[in-house]
Protein backbone atom coordinates (compact mmCIF):
# COMPACT_ATOMS: atom_id res chain seq x y z
CA UNK A 1 0.00 0.00 0.00
CA UNK A 2 2.35 2.52 1.00
CA UNK A 3 4.62 1.10 -1.84
CA UNK A 4 1.48 2.02 -4.18
CA UNK A 5 1.24 5.77 -2.65
CA UNK A 6 4.51 6.53 -3.40
CA UNK A 7 4.51 5.19 -7.11
CA UNK A 8 1.16 7.37 -7.48
CA UNK A 9 3.13 10.44 -5.69
CA UNK A 10 6.25 10.35 -7.99
CA UNK A 11 4.07 9.92 -11.18
CA UNK A 12 2.57 13.32 -9.51
CA UNK A 13 5.29 14.84 -9.42
CA UNK A 14 6.78 13.69 -13.24
CA UNK A 15 3.88 14.94 -14.76
CA UNK A 16 4.06 18.35 -12.80
CA UNK A 17 7.27 19.01 -14.03
CA UNK A 18 6.42 18.37 -17.85
CA UNK A 19 3.45 20.89 -17.28
CA UNK A 20 5.57 23.64 -16.23
CA UNK A 21 8.90 22.59 -18.67
CA UNK A 22 5.87 22.68 -21.27
CA UNK A 23 4.73 25.87 -20.38
CA UNK A 24 7.95 27.65 -20.04
CA UNK A 25 9.58 28.01 -23.12
CA UNK A 26 11.11 30.86 -24.92
CA UNK A 27 9.78 34.37 -24.32
CA UNK A 28 9.72 36.83 -27.24
CA UNK A 29 10.57 40.66 -25.62
CA UNK A 30 10.18 43.72 -27.31
CA UNK A 31 10.97 47.16 -26.44
CA UNK A 32 7.66 49.51 -26.75
CA UNK A 33 6.58 53.03 -25.88
CA UNK A 34 8.00 56.53 -26.98
CA UNK A 35 11.14 56.31 -25.76
CA UNK A 36 12.20 52.59 -27.14
CA UNK A 37 9.97 52.48 -30.53
CA UNK A 38 8.26 55.66 -31.54
CA UNK A 39 5.59 55.56 -34.34
CA UNK A 40 5.59 59.55 -34.52
CA UNK A 41 5.91 60.15 -37.79
CA UNK A 42 3.32 60.67 -40.65
CA UNK A 43 3.61 58.44 -43.48
CA UNK A 44 3.57 61.55 -46.04
CA UNK A 45 6.77 62.45 -45.06
CA UNK A 46 10.06 61.32 -47.42
CA UNK A 47 11.63 58.01 -46.79
CA UNK A 48 14.78 58.14 -45.27
CA UNK A 49 18.30 56.84 -45.90
CA UNK A 50 20.43 53.82 -44.63
CA UNK A 51 22.34 56.46 -42.47
CA UNK A 52 18.88 58.32 -41.23
CA UNK A 53 17.77 55.08 -40.24
CA UNK A 54 21.06 54.03 -38.76
CA UNK A 55 20.71 57.84 -36.76
CA UNK A 56 17.94 57.33 -35.81
CA UNK A 57 18.35 53.55 -34.76
CA UNK A 58 20.52 55.46 -31.90
CA UNK A 59 18.14 57.61 -30.69
CA UNK A 60 15.82 54.58 -29.88
CA UNK A 61 18.47 52.27 -27.59
CA UNK A 62 18.61 52.57 -24.02
CA UNK A 63 21.05 55.62 -22.28
CA UNK A 64 24.68 53.94 -22.41
CA UNK A 65 23.94 51.06 -24.51
CA UNK A 66 26.62 52.12 -26.86
CA UNK A 67 28.77 53.35 -23.86
CA UNK A 68 31.13 54.15 -22.77
CA UNK A 69 31.06 51.91 -19.92
CA UNK A 70 33.13 49.67 -17.91
CA UNK A 71 32.53 46.98 -20.63
CA UNK A 72 31.01 48.74 -24.05
CA UNK A 73 33.31 50.89 -25.88
CA UNK A 74 30.92 51.68 -29.06
CA UNK A 75 28.44 49.80 -30.97
CA UNK A 76 28.63 48.80 -34.90
CA UNK A 77 25.06 49.02 -37.23
CA UNK A 78 24.49 47.02 -40.44
CA UNK A 79 21.02 47.97 -42.13
CA UNK A 80 19.26 46.35 -45.24
CA UNK A 81 16.71 47.50 -46.26
CA UNK A 82 13.71 44.64 -47.65
CA UNK A 83 10.37 44.96 -48.26
CA UNK A 84 10.14 48.48 -48.08
CA UNK A 85 11.52 48.58 -44.28
CA UNK A 86 14.75 49.50 -42.46
CA UNK A 87 16.18 46.62 -40.69
CA UNK A 88 19.21 47.61 -38.22
CA UNK A 89 21.33 45.64 -36.29
CA UNK A 90 23.19 46.77 -33.55
CA UNK A 91 26.19 45.27 -31.39
CA UNK A 92 28.33 46.39 -28.74
CA UNK A 93 31.71 46.47 -28.97
CA UNK A 94 34.41 46.86 -26.81
CA UNK A 95 38.18 47.92 -27.93
CA UNK A 96 40.69 45.14 -27.20
CA UNK A 97 44.11 46.49 -28.53
CA UNK A 98 42.59 47.93 -31.82
CA UNK A 99 40.02 45.45 -32.11
CA UNK A 100 36.13 45.25 -31.64
CA UNK A 101 35.72 42.76 -29.72
CA UNK A 102 31.90 41.38 -29.60
CA UNK A 103 31.88 38.41 -27.68
CA UNK A 104 29.27 38.28 -24.48
CA UNK A 105 27.87 41.97 -25.45
CA UNK A 106 24.37 42.72 -26.02
CA UNK A 107 23.05 43.20 -29.50
CA UNK A 108 19.72 44.77 -30.74
CA UNK A 109 17.52 44.86 -33.84
CA UNK A 110 14.88 47.41 -34.66
CA UNK A 111 12.26 47.54 -37.84
CA UNK A 112 11.85 50.53 -39.35
CA UNK A 113 9.38 51.40 -41.61
CA UNK A 114 10.56 53.52 -45.03
CA UNK A 115 9.87 57.12 -43.23
CA UNK A 116 12.05 56.17 -39.85
CA UNK A 117 8.57 54.80 -37.63
CA UNK A 118 9.60 51.94 -35.16
CA UNK A 119 7.85 48.72 -36.45
CA UNK A 120 9.43 46.69 -33.65
CA UNK A 121 12.77 46.75 -31.08
CA UNK A 122 13.57 43.18 -30.68
CA UNK A 123 16.59 42.95 -28.23
CA UNK A 124 18.89 40.17 -28.46
CA UNK A 125 20.46 37.48 -25.59
CA UNK A 126 22.32 39.45 -23.08
CA UNK A 127 25.87 38.41 -21.78
CA UNK A 128 25.31 35.41 -24.36
CA UNK A 129 26.15 36.88 -27.93
CA UNK A 130 28.54 35.43 -30.11
CA UNK A 131 31.32 36.73 -32.32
Amino acid sequence: MARLRFLRFLVAAIVTCFAFAARAGPVDVYLDGPQFCPHDRPLTMSRISEAQAIARTRTMLPKYYCGPTVFVTGCTSAAENEYDSWRIYVHQYRDIAGRKEKGGLDHTYLVLDAVGNCLAHIPGTRLGALN
